[in-house]
Formats: C-alpha cells, sequence, structure tokens
C-alpha cells in the first residue's frame, strides 16, 4: 500500500454537467410586514432537474422602527418567532419561539469572535456583550439572516432539496411582538421590508438527473433534524415542577431546557428572548413512561459543571476543545480610561471582571444591563443577564450523531414523555421552554404521488 501523496492516479474527477445560479424569491403575501405579522415565502416545484441548496439560502430584510433599540445577542434571529415549512397540506416542520431557540444555540455553538465579525455584519451581534447592536430611531438597517434550525437545512448527511416536486413548497416565518424582539426604552413600531429569500439553485443536465433518477427508481429520501416546542409554567414560589411535555416522535435525539423568568417576557424595557435564569433549580431528569432519563437525576450546582458537561455531551462534543461559545461573557466592571484598548471579546482580558452570568438565578435576572468592555468605569455598565441553558442527551451511542448511516434516538411514539425537576429557594414565576431535536424522514417519489412526505 502506498500513501496518499504517492497515489499519483486518485485525482478528483469533473462533476456531471451542470449549474449553479442564484435566486431571489419575494413573499407571496405582501411587501411590507410589521411586527407579529407571518411573511409567505414559496419555493417553486416542476423545476426539471433542479435543487435547492438550503445550507446557502437566507432571508434578506430591511427593517426600521420608530424609535431607538438594541437588539438581543443573537441580533436579527430575534424577529422570526415561529418557522413553518410545508408542502401540499404535509408540514415538514413547526418551530415556534424559533428565535429563543436560535439565541441559546448562538451562545453554545458561535464564538465571541464570530458575533463580532461576520455576525455583526449580517445579523448585528456582538462579541463583548451579552446584547446585539444599538441602532436610531428612523434608521434603517439591512439583514441577512439564516434560516438554520429547520429539517431542510440540517439534512444529515448534506443533500439538495429536489425542486421537481409537484408542489411548491411554503415557507411561513412570524415575527416577533416589537415588545420581545428587541430592547427599548419606549414601545416601539418595527417595519419590515424589501424582504427576499436569497437561494442557490443546481440545475443538473437531462442525462446527469437521468441517472440520478435512474440510481434512486425515482424515490428521494432525506434524513434530517428537526426541533419541536414544548412549554410549561413553573409557578411563584414552586419547588417541584413535573410538566408533560407531549414529544412523540420515532427518534428523540436530545432535548434542551431554557429557564427565562415571567417578569423579563413581553416587555420591551429588558432583553427577553436571551434572558435566561438557573431559576434555582437543583436537579432534573425526564420520564419516557415512567422510566428515568438520565437514569440518575443531573445535579445543578453553583457553578453549573454538571448540567454543562451533560449538555455538551447532549452535542456530542464534550472534548472538543474548540468547540466556541460566548455564554459567559457578562460584565461587571469595565476598564478604566488607561485600559481603553483591552477588549473583553475573549472573556479573560485584564481589569475586566466578568459576571457568573450563567448560573444566575431569577432574583439576579433583571435582564436590563448587557454590560460592556467600555473605556469608562460606570456601575451601570455591570451585567444583569443570565445566560443558563441545559441539554440532555437521548441517543443510545451507538451512532453518537455523527454517523451518516444510523439513528439511534429514543421512540416516544405513544409515549408519556415528562420532565421532572427539583428547584430551591422559591423560584420567581418562570416560563420554561423545552426543544425536542429528533430525526424526520423526508421522502419524495416521482414514481408515485411526486410531492413530499414526511415521516417522524
Amino acid at each position: 500500500m502506498f500513501s496518499e501523496s504517492l497515489a499519483y492516479n486518485q485525482v478528483k474527477r469533473r462533476a456531471v454537467s451542470a449549474r449553479s445560479y442564484r435566486v431571489k424569491i419575494p413573499p407571496t403575501n405582501s411587501t411590507t410586514f410589521n411586527s407579529g405579522q407571518v411573511i409567505q415565502l414559496d419555493l417553486a416545484g416542476n423545476l426539471a432537474g433542479s435543487y435547492y441548496d438550503m445550507s446557502s439560502m437566507y432571508l434578506k430584510v430591511r427593517v426600521a422602527a420608530t424609535g431607538n433599540y438594541t437588539l438581543d445577542r443573537a441580533g436579527a434571529l430575534g424577529f422570526i418567532n415561529r418557522l413553518q415549512i410545508s408542502t401540499a397540506g404535509a408540514q415538514i416542520a413547526d418551530i415556534s419561539r424559533w428565535n429563543v431557540l436560535a439565541t441559546s444555540m448562538l451562545d453554545t455553538d458561535s464564538t465571541c469572535e464570530w458575533k463580532a465579525g461576520y455576525g455583526a455584519v449580517m445579523l448585528g451581534t456582538m462579541g463583548d456583550a451579552l446584547r446585539g447592536q444599538a441602532v436610531a430611531a428612523g434608521a434603517t438597517r439591512v439583514f441577512t439572516i439564516p434560516l438554520v434550525l429547520n429539517p431542510l437545512f440540517n439534512t444529515t448527511p448534506h443533500r439538495l432539496i429536489p425542486g421537481f416536486s409537484l408542489s411548491s413548497i411554503q415557507i411561513r416565518l412570524t415575527l416577533e411582538d416589537s415588545v420581545n424582539c428587541a430592547f427599548s426604552a419606549a414601545a416601539n413600531a418595527f417595519t419590515f421590508d424589501e424582504v427576499e429569500l436569497c437561494a442557490m439553485m443546481t440545475e443538473l443536465s437531462p442525462m446527469a438527473q437521468a441517472q440520478v433518477d435512474a440510481s434512486t427508481g425515482g424515490k428521494y429520501n432525506i434524513l434530517a433534524t428537526s426541533f419541536m416546542n414544548s412549554g410549561a409554567a413553573l409557578p411563584n414560589a414552586a419547588t417541584r415542577l413535573t410538566a408533560n411535555l407531549g414529544f412523540s416522535m420515532s427518534s428523540l435525539e436530545r432535548i434542551i431546557a431554557i429557564h427565562r423568568p415571567n417578569a423579563t417576557i413581553d416587555t420591551s424595557a429588558a432583553f427577553s428572548l436571551g434572558n435566561r435564569t438557573s431559576a434555582t433549580l437543583t436537579q432534573f431528569q425526564y420520564l419516557i413512561n415512567a422510566e428515568s432519563y438520565p437514569a440518575r437525576p443531573v445535579i445543578v450546582d453553583a457553578q453549573g459543571a454538571e448540567s454543562t458537561a451533560e449538555m455538551l455531551i447532549a452535542d456530542h462534543s464534550l472534548v472538543d476543545f474548540r468547540k466556541g461559545s460566548c455564554f459567559n461573557n457578562g460584565v461587571v466592571g469595565a476598564p478604566l480610561a488607561a485600559d481603553a484598548c483591552v477588549g473583553a471579546i475573549s472573556g479573560v482580558a485584564p481589569e475586566i471582571a466578568k459576571s457568573a452570568c450563567f448560573t444566575l438565578g431569577a432574583a439576579a435576572v433583571a435582564g436590563t444591563t448587557a454590560g460592556s468592555a467600555s473605556a469608562v468605569l460606570l456601575a451601570d455598565r455591570s451585567s444583569n443577564i443570565g445566560t443558563f441553558v441545559i441539554g440532555t442527551d437521548f441517543e443510545n451511542g451507538l451512532s453518537v450523531g455523527k454517523s451518516a448511516t444510523i439513528y439511534s434516538g429514543i421512540s416516544t411514539i405513544a409515549s408519556n414523555v415528562q420532565w421532572v425537576a427539583q428547584y430551591t429557594a422559591a423560584p420567581e414565576a418562570t416560563t420554561v421552554d423545552f426543544f425536542a431535536c429528533y430525526s424526520v424522514l423526508i421522502s419524495l417519489d416521482m414514481r408515485g404521488s411526486g410531492v413530499f412526505s414526511v415521516s417522524v
């Protein structure tokens, strides 16, 4: 056997005849939108030999507001409350509180450098504070929003989405209410216009498409990962919560749980989407038909060490030492004027005290001040935003979430999935959001119905 450096006959082969081109798809229901309204975008069908590349698709939108506002730390992702995808009456995805999920995923998966660089340009994020960019009243700002966290985007492995179905694919984006999408001192009205869905298309030659069709037998099966939202209410001073989640799918892979204090939801005077609290949580586990997952409760200590390790296991990244995160970037004290050149983007800058934002309880989570690495030492720059989030793994270890050939989540079809948790110190009233991550099979049979069908 020769090493690859000596395998001179192994070279890249030329791809089949095809072309790629960029399209811009306008909404079908209006041209200007306000908070709370729905943007509908249709991906056309009956495009012979054509495929959509969802990983290269983004929403372009221009936003204006009547007053000053500051974005939450997920930036423009916070403008979208609900994402729905359907075709020919079949629901492919329906993710409520999509922006809450997106905020937590950016916290645990992106870096402060990305937020300060590409994210700042596209989404209006910041890398050195627990907030997004500030925008002046009347100013217009153009954002480009990748439509992540949906099954057409999260195909495993990567697949192009056929554009030759006999029915179009409808994408419905429900805009967030004005009091939740951004921080502002007074009531604000948002206007969204110049909306476009920018997509990359790949068109195969008739011969190449015939070869693909022959190899698949006209059946295009796409395995993907999707999310589903369920919620529960933790009453004021309650120290135990058991909630039925209603998750029913053949392969449940993980659940992300988020606690947000009710006092900072539905108010423009707080960073509603990303202000998360530990809610004095002390331990938790799930019950599926009375069987405990994990078998022993996860303990939440003062630093959240065990729950964070479990969250990384659920993300298959416990020992990924290059994994980025930016949830621990709250600033307590800003540097002195002499240290104006020092930034907090790395989270270890000298003379900048970091807040324990990840494990703040509800009483300390006012959600009003993000903190900033300013050159002026001001008390009101101290961060009082919480970032606590937990995740639980439900895969059996055979694929560890990375296999392209098998998936191994737990079946919860006809099962009762419950959250069982204990709290202490009489927590404040809190909303608990659960996001189930699960496998979904999207199929297109061009020898049969000619439209997509979905199996969960």
